[in-house]
């Protein structure tokens, strides 16, 4: 009986499946990697893009020039090879795979040459009778800054986003919309004050208003700002939204908008590294995400909505206060980590680029090397059914805790307050203007504190307070 168990493992570790997890294949050759997972319900395959030329199956390898598609026992290529290498091993990156009115959409730093023979770059559609990519009814022939396709998940509108660049001959924006046979300019960017470093990720529709993130010109304020929102006339800043740090992914589900990044609450975001937003006021969802030995650091680069949760992956190893490798979810009221010990070259801790669902499963990739100790490259899939790692009970602690909040005194003069905390100190507050910037820090050790913003200009500032016990509780106040 145990030389039967043991060679049962042996061929279990030979196939890439542990207890929760089981490989897609044998990764991909060299220093690449694939970074982006979609799954696509109409070809009934998992499709991965990255910066790979060759993907491995068990016995054959694929060459697929920074795309493949899985099957569900092996990979192949997808349509006509879509770019130039760089060299033998790499190549220029795919960035993600959509479906717009039914048909096959992707983006990226890559270039092909079309039916007609011309070059085109960074944008393409497949041709899926013929199994060739095509160009978007006109040919890019150089390189563009303008790269990405937005939002992932569309519903009448695609945007065309990135760095300031041109499509179709259009005069040079960061923004251009497309409706599925033609591209046309998008006028309401036209009120963004010009910078030559301006850069816009996602364009997408919430409650009746059109959202934006990147990095732009302030349209109603001084410096930069990352998040805004068209009104139907007028830009605006999105509420409470205090950060200069990036949004990565934004997900909509049930009425909610969730967003993903590299922010954090000390530094003016409405939460850390994940938070989700009603229109008006928004939730950190359990304290969020955290990388514990570089507290600023870490990072959400993807949000998936699966059975009835959402999950986030990226770069951490704390969700809510517990421990987790880079992949958590949240039910509403409770983070939970996902078990299986991802881990990259050297034992360190696997950066998680990207999740999809397909026939109802999911699958991760990025920097993996090893899912307890069996190896595992690259793209992996969840076959553990609902089981959990360590959960959180810090989101149930704070649904139940007494509500307490800031109390503002206006003092004399035009620009001093009194700030009433709930209890006694330590206190720790900070003051942040309306573009994110840090602009005063205090400490109380009772509960009172006296602020002063004589040196800061006419603004709405967002003030920060957090107790020596983790208590975090915000305010507004207006210098006139």
């Amino acid at each position: 009986m145990k030389l039967l168990l043991a060679a049962v493992l042996a061929l279990l570790a030979q196939a890439g499946i542990a207890q929760y997890w089981k490989a897609l294949g044998r990764g991909t050759i060299g220093p690449t990697e694939v970074q982006t997972l979609y799954g696509d319900s109409v070809s009934d395959r998992l499709l991965a893009g990255g910066t790979f030329m060759w993907i491995k199956n068990e016995h054959d390898t694929v060459l697929g020039v920074g795309q493949a598609g899985w099957d569900g026992t092996r990979w192949d290529s997808i349509g006509s090879r879509i770019q130039q290498t760089l060299n033998n091993s790499s190549v220029n990156p795919i960035y993600w795979h959509l479906r717009f009115k039914g048909r096959l959409y992707t983006c990226g730093y890559f270039s092909f040459e079309a039916t007609d023979g011309d070059s085109n770059w960074n944008l393409a559609r497949l041709n899926e009778a013929g199994t060739h990519w095509d160009a978007l009814e006109c040919s890019n022939p150089t390189n563009s800054d303008i790269a990405t396709l937005v939002p992932k998940e569309p519903d009448t509108t695609l945007y065309a986003t990135g760095y300031k660049g041109t499509v179709c001959g259009f005069p040079e924006s960061c923004v251009f919309r497309y409706d599925g046979s033609a591209f046309h300019t998008w006028p309401p960017f036209e009120d963004i004050p010009y910078d030559p470093g301006n850069y816009v990720g996602y364009v997408f529709d919430y409650q009746g208003m059109t959202y934006m993130t990147g990095n732009l010109q302030n349209p109603v304020g001084p410096g930069t700002v990352t998040f805004l929102r068209y009104t139907g006339t007028t830009w605006e800043q999105v509420p409470g939204w205090n950060t200069q740090s990036p949004i990565k992914e934004i997900l909509i589900r049930n009425g909610i908008l969730y967003v993903a990044g590299a922010f954090h609450e000390s530094t003016g975001g409405p939460g850390n590294l994940v938070a989700s937003f009603d229109g008006e006021n928004w939730n950190d969802l359990g304290g969020g995400l955290a990388y514990s030995p570089i507290p600023m650091n870490g990072v959400a680069l993807d949000l998936e909505w699966y059975h009835g949760k959402l999950l986030v992956s990226g770069f951490f190893n704390q969700a809510g206060g517990v421990e987790c490798r880079s992949i958590a979810q949240w039910d509403g009221t409770t983070w939970c980590g996902f078990p299986g010990d991802i881990r990259w070259q050297f034992n360190a801790l696997s950066l998680l680029y990207d999740m999809a669902v397909w026939r109802d499963s999911l699958y991760v990739c990025g920097g993996i090397n090893t899912v307890d100790g069996d190896t595992m490259r690259q793209v992996i899939q969840w076959i553990g059914g609902d089981a959990t790692g360590n959960c959180s009970t810090t989101a149930i602690d704070q649904t139940v805790s007494t509500p307490t909040r800031l109390i503002i005194r206006t003092l004399p003069g035009s620009a001093n307050w009194e700030v009433e905390l709930p209890g006694p100190g330590p206190w720790a507050l900070m003051a942040f203007n309306s573009i994110g910037q840090s602009v005063g820090q205090w400490h109380a050790s009772s509960n009172k504190v006296r602020i002063d913003l004589e040196g800061e200009p006419p603004d709405l500032y967002l003030l920060r307070a957090e107790s020596a016990t983790g208590q975090r509780l915000g305010a507004k106040i207006i210098r006139p």
